[in-house]
């Protein structure tokens, strides 16, 4: 079973931390105590909106979770709405003092659900991008997409980032316009893909890949 689950998306506003919200009820209802984890949250003025939703609807699911406080959570949050390599302006963000915040929940928790912050590609450091959160934490990935004109090139182009990364992943589409998505994506998806997961429709099979080991075999190259 895998114990850590990295959540990114295409972009920013695509919808992870509603993903995670989701999975954290999904896999409380598969017997398991969930735990989440933003290492970086920017766009924060006097409250870390993201972390604060997670944190809390986390505590309804494990009571652990009531004990941790959000500077552990979020362990970075910074008001400039930007990638964080900008956000963080002339400071450093140090990766142990991510990791130290990580073990404390790791700890209590059976999965602990690491939510991104913008796509694969957002610059943390000058050599270090939200994709490596991935190796560090030895995650698996659940790539949500949009279903928006012009997801097609996003998410192909995230997918390719994932395979050349070796990432062990999936991915699903947060489907808000079924109607325009039907006429204008799904055509490519079911030729390309052969199967589509949905976050509101699939997220039972979702979790159940997702702490299951495999790869992305199944998806062409």
């Amino acid at each position: 079973m895998k114990k850590n689950i990295f959540i990114t998306a295409t972009n920013t506003d695509i919808g992870k931390t509603y993903a995670t919200l989701k999975l954290i009820k999904q896999i409380y209802k598969a017997g398991l105590k969930p735990g989440v984890f933003k290492p970086i949250e920017t766009g924060v003025s006097s409250v870390a909106h993201d972390g604060s939703l997670l944190l809390e609807t986390c505590s309804l699911y494990n009571q652990n979770f009531k004990k941790i406080p959000i500077e552990k959570i979020v362990p970075y949050r910074y008001p400039l709405p930007a990638a964080p390599f900008c956000a963080k302006e002339e400071s450093k963000i140090e990766i142990n003092r991510i990791l130290e915040a990580y073990r404390e929940i790791e700890a209590v928790c059976d999965i602990v659900l690491i939510e991104g912050a913008g796509g694969l590609m957002v610059p943390i450091e000058e050599n270090f991008f939200m994709i490596d959160f991935i190796r560090l934490f030895d995650a698996k990935t659940l790539l949500v997409t949009s279903d928006k004109l012009g997801c097609i090139n996003d998410t192909l182009l995230s997918l390719d980032m994932l395979k050349r990364y070796n990432a062990d992943f999936i991915w699903c589409v947060n489907l808000r316009d079924k109607e325009d998505f039907e006429i204008k994506t799904l055509p490519f998806y079911k030729k390309y893909f052969g199967k589509v997961l949905y976050l509101q429709e699939d997220i039972k099979e979702i979790v159940s890949l997702l702490i299951t080991d495999g790869n992305s075999d199944r998806y062409p190259s």
